[in-house]
């Protein structure tokens, strides 16, 4: 699995937000009503999607998670309804490029820990996430973002 790093910056963002068990099904619905409001507002241009569960269920009751999707936006971009501001702290990160595929989403997940371990890395403790560019999209593509010192 190859590992890049990158330093993100903190960033302005526009979001939608699902509160309850997280889900394939669930993401999907708001990945894809995100979209449709991004591009209605000129958002989704040149823009990257992130997907951020912000909890875990293995401590937070599955109703109670939420799940943001959110572009990162510049200052001057007005934020229509029903997407909220919000900002996104940035730092670093050890990124993953993967199939967006059930099976490859699957494996990394069952992988993860041990690459990290491997590769000397300290994760942080923020929220795994993930990333999507139009490009990506078109070519079936994600990238796992997980936090590290």
């Amino acid at each position: 699995m190859k590992i890049t790093i990158e330093e993100l910056p903190e960033s302005r963002i526009a979001y939608f937000r699902n509160v309850g068990e997280y889900g394939e099904k669930q993401n999907k619905e708001l990945m894809e009503s995100f979209k449709k409001w991004a591009q209605l507002n000129g958002v989704l241009d040149d823009s990257t999607i992130l997907g951020i569960p912000q909890d875990n269920p293995e401590i937070t009751p599955k109703e109670e998670c939420r799940y943001d999707v959110c572009a990162v936006i510049n200052n001057d971009i007005s934020v229509a309804k029903p997407a909220q501001v919000g900002k996104f702290s940035g730092g670093k990160y050890a990124v993953f490029l993967l199939d967006h595929t059930k099976e490859a989403v699957s494996e990394f997940w069952g992988n993860i820990f041990s690459e990290i371990e491997k590769n000397n890395l300290t994760i942080r403790e923020q929220p795994i996430i993930e990333r999507y560019t139009l490009q990506m999209i078109d070519n079936h593509l994600c990238e796992i973002l997980v936090p590290i010192q």
